[in-house]
């Protein structure tokens, strides 16, 4: 029965190179999360400016209200004084 003996060194070189594309992959891996994490953020500026915006509207709307609730009861103050 023969015995082989380990090829230690290919074995080394090997397991180098596997640690260096598992290496490559982490590192891609990082800047694909950081660039995800840049874009949430922008997303959430944007979230930001239009739960901004939509506030704006309500303020103008209720204001707009307001006032034609005012000249219209106004109106029929009058019509009920003058008539």
């Amino acid at each position: 029965m023969a015995t082989q003996t380990p090829d230690i060194p290919g074995r080394v070189s090997r397991l180098e190179g596997a640690y260096e594309q598992v290496n490559e992959r982490l590192h891609d891996l990082t800047e694909a999360v950081k660039d995800v994490r840049a874009e949430i953020k922008d997303v959430r500026a944007e979230i930001k400016d239009v739960r901004s915006e939509v506030g704006s509207l309500k303020t103008t709307l209720i204001v707009i209200g307001g006032a034609m609730w005012a000249s219209t009861v106004g109106g029929f103050i009058a019509l009920l004084i003058a008539g």
